[in-house]
């Protein structure tokens, strides 16, 4: 546990930002996103580089409440970190700033922000392997070449759901790949994560009939972290719903069964207010009885 106990402070750090090439792969409606798991890894360094002996493998109260957008040609972002710094935590947010009124004034913009407990009595996640990968009802098994084709299409790097994605009201399940592009794992490999959230969202294109992207979380654990080049069976459970966010549990294991992570209470969100509607064929008996 870092010793934090002296310090109660809120501050906000510039920071350049190197957009990896990889992340002109992360297109939603035409536009370059930076994605919600790099937010968190940018976060986390920042909070490292000031705090070297915090402790980063318990997340909490995560939000996404405005995507980063990268304009074409930029390789460089120029953001802000603020840091709220506490005896049992660490609050850190990504922001950007924008002119308005003729350039005369400026906003202050928040698109990411999660809290780094300092506990020493955190969650242990524990899962059975066996029955995370049973899904109860009827279950269709959706190929990733038609999750990346026409469900999600995002390029290369981020097809990270390998072979079927099996899907039933009671979840998801399927193997990703850590990724094969090199990224700052400081969290484990980003793809790892991003690939269980196409899991979400192929699941609310089928039984909820929308598009939706991750819009936060209530806590995530990591007790392994994930690596690049390697593969994890991942399971989605289907929660609740709140109004217009779908939630969801996550737990990703490792090829002998043991927990990766586990992400509590994942928000699922159509942040277009339906200007993009799942295709037929997926929703195809979506809502009759099994």
């Amino acid at each position: 546990m870092a010793d934090l106990s002296r310090q109660d402070v809120t501050a906000r750090y510039p920071l350049s930002l190197f957009v990896p090439p990889y992340v002109r792969d992360h297109v939603f409606q035409g536009k370059v996103i930076f994605p919600a798991v790099e937010a968190m890894i940018v976060l986390a360094r920042a909070v490292k580089d000031r705090h070297p002996q915090a402790a980063l493998f318990h997340l909490a109260c995560a939000s996404f409440p405005r995507m980063l957008e990268i304009a074409p040609g930029r390789d460089t972002l120029d953001v802000l970190v603020e840091m709220e710094v506490a005896a049992d935590r660490i609050r850190a947010s990504l922001l950007t700033t924008v002119r308005i009124k003729n350039a005369t004034m400026r906003r202050t913009l928040e698109h990411a922000r999660v809290t780094f407990l300092q506990e020493d009595d955190v969650f242990q996640p524990a899962a059975d392997f066996r029955t995370a990968r049973k899904l109860g009802g009827a279950c269709i098994c959706v190929p990733s070449a038609s999750i990346y084709r026409e469900l999600i299409p995002f390029g290369a790097s981020y097809q990270n759901v390998i072979g079927d994605l099996a899907v039933s009201r009671s979840g998801a399940f399927a193997e990703v790949s850590g990724g094969q592009s090199p990224a700052d794992s400081l969290l484990g490999s980003p793809f790892t994560l991003d690939a269980a959230m196409h899991a979400a969202c192929v699941w609310g294109q089928r039984f909820a009939g929308r598009v939706t992207l991750p819009v936060g979380f209530a806590g995530r654990m990591i007790v392994a972290p994930t690596h690049p080049g390697r593969f994890y069976p991942v399971r989605i459970s289907p929660a609740e719903a709140r109004g217009e966010t779908l939630l969801f549990d996550v737990w990703i294991f490792d090829q002998e069964g043991a927990v990766c992570e586990c992400i509590r209470g994942l928000g699922m969100r159509d942040v277009t207010r339906g200007d993009l509607r799942p295709p037929q064929w997926i929703g195809e008996g979506a809502w009759e009885n099994s």
